[in-house]
């Protein structure tokens, strides 16, 4: 049986899939001699190699270019296979066979091959790695893991999973090269030169990419402290492209010439979210208190500057699934302080922690002790530099972060206990018993029911309050071409098919 996946909101078939990956950037310019400079929020603690337990979007970014995963997750959210050629399970969906892509070379030279998957693989779920990704390949039986020729590996599983492609395309858990001693070893594009965390890494396009070739020499990642200094940075001519603009500055940048902006709708959203196992938040009647404080509306107008929509706290879209047919609560300071004396916590404070690094963060934080204040709670916000925001990560018992991408693994990473997104620390037997039943149906379309209960729950009790669902607007200079509109809020950093003019 070959696995077939569908691109969110429409089907595809996994032949048209390998067809379009081999070519998937057919239509762009010969390579030139050039430089890309890209400037991002950056995070004193980000690492060149793939498998840490840093999480930063400027982490990501760096990933994205210099390793590949065995699937990738296209602008629109198809999941490709990459570095493997196919991926085909048995009946009972307990084992796995991954066909490797013959002819990929390693920065270093050497043939990629079974070795490096089953090496990467092993690497990602060792405890000692303490890497991100492992709670993600949790279905993985590290002793079944086998290589079965130089091309061909199998992966036994400890329950059935029909997500296998869908995980493998998170840029949690890419793959380097066998035997590279922690040195930035991939695949990817581009070669990495030189990388000072915080503050800038070097690249150099990769000769033997297995892909088409980007169409510039040279990539330059700059990394800021703030929003604001990204996009200084953009207008005073030290970058090329500024990922995550702050919605404040659109209307300035959209009057200079020599400027365009890329305006993407996403599932990408800022989150407030709350420790669920740590008073006073672990008591149901706070949260909705919460919840009952916010002013979506003012959200999108004041936080976002009309750059988003309504959230209803449901994580989403499921591929070929309904819109959640249940709607958020409308804002109500009186009945939320009603529940706070009930729970005993009249006149609550606390602090609100974030590292504002993506646009409308730091202004939802604002925005939510105003709106607290209403209902007799006093919120303090405190905002600080990534790495220090995500050294206590799940730790903060209430923090402003960031959810999203596809759902298949989203549900599970920021939901179930012990994944490493989930800061909230949410324990629900029901909807983890959901989760499980939701991997386990091979048809997309089959998953609705499940889907839809597993939203109602993390909704009204998972921790992740989402007021808004952002766009994201990313500012570069004019001539450049290829940035694409991306489901999951990575416009500003999947750069492999930009070209320069």
């Amino acid at each position: 049986m070959r696995f077939t996946h569908p691109a969110i909101g429409a089907g595809a078939a996994t032949a048209a899939v390998l067809v379009a990956l081999t070519s998937c950037s057919s239509g762009a310019p010969a390579p030139t001699t050039s430089e890309l400079r890209l400037g991002i929020i950056g995070s004193a603690d980000d690492t060149a190699t793939p498998y840490t337990p840093t999480q930063s979007t400027s982490q990501f970014a760096l990933r994205e270019h210099v390793y590949d995963g065995l699937t990738y997750a296209e602008a629109d959210g198809t999941v490709v296979m990459a570095l493997a050629e196919s991926m085909e399970p048995n009946a009972d969906l307990t084992e796995w066979t991954i066909a490797v892509r013959p002819g990929v070379v390693a920065h270093d030279g050497s043939a990629f091959d079974a070795d490096d998957v089953v090496s990467s693989i092993r690497e990602i779920l060792d405890p000692e790695t303490s890497a991100s990704g492992a709670r993600l390949l949790d279905f993985i039986d590290p002793a079944r893991i086998t290589k079965v020729d130089e091309l061909t590996v199998t992966l036994g599983l400890n329950r059935p999973t029909a997500l296998v492609p869908d995980v493998f395309s998170n840029e949690r858990v890419v793959m380097r090269a066998d035997g590279a001693d922690g040195e930035p070893v991939g695949t990817g594009p581009f070669t990495l030169d030189e990388f000072t965390p915080g503050q800038q890494a070097s690249l150099t396009r990769f000769d033997d990419f297995w892909g088409d070739a980007p169409a510039y020499e040279h990539l330059t990642i700059r990394f800021f402290q703030d929003q604001q200094a990204v996009t200084n940075a953009l207008r005073g001519g030290q970058i090329d492209i500024a990922d995550h603009v702050p919605f404040s500055e659109v209307e300035s940048l959209e009057g200079e010439d020599d400027l365009e902006l890329l305006i993407s709708d996403t599932n990408a959203a800022p989150t407030l979210s709350f420790r669920r196992d740590l008073p006073p938040f672990d008591d149901d009647r706070v949260y909705e208190a919460m919840r009952l404080i916010l002013d979506r509306e003012q959200f999108v107008t004041n936080a976002f500057n009309g750059f988003a929509t309504v959230g209803t706290d449901a994580l989403g879209p499921v591929p070929g699934c309904p819109a959640p047919d249940f709607a958020a609560p409308e804002p109500d300071p009186e009945r939320a302080k009603a529940l706070l004396a009930e729970a005993g916590q009249s006149g609550l404070s606390f602090e609100l922690v974030t590292d504002g690094a993506d646009a409308g963060m730091a202004e939802s934080a604002q925005l939510f002790a105003q709106q607290a204040a209403e209902a007799g709670v006093t919120v303090e916000v405190r905002q600080m530099d990534v790495a220090s925001f995500l050294a206590k990560w799940g730790e903060w018992p209430a923090y402003i972060g960031a959810i999203g991408g596809p759902y298949s693994t989203a549900a599970r990473n920021y939901y179930l206990p012990g994944q490493s997104n989930n800061a909230t620390h949410f324990d629900d037997p029901e909807y983890t018993a959901l989760a499980d039943e939701y991997a386990s149906i091979v048809q997309p379309e089959e998953r609705c029911d499940v889907a839809a209960k597993m939203q109602r729950i993390a909704a009204e009790h998972g921790g992740n309050l989402m007021p808004a669902l952002s766009q994201n607007v990313t500012a570069y200079r004019a001539g450049i071409t290829g940035l694409e509109d991306n489901v999951y809020g990575r416009t500003g950093y999947r750069l492999r098919h930009v070209a320069l003019g």
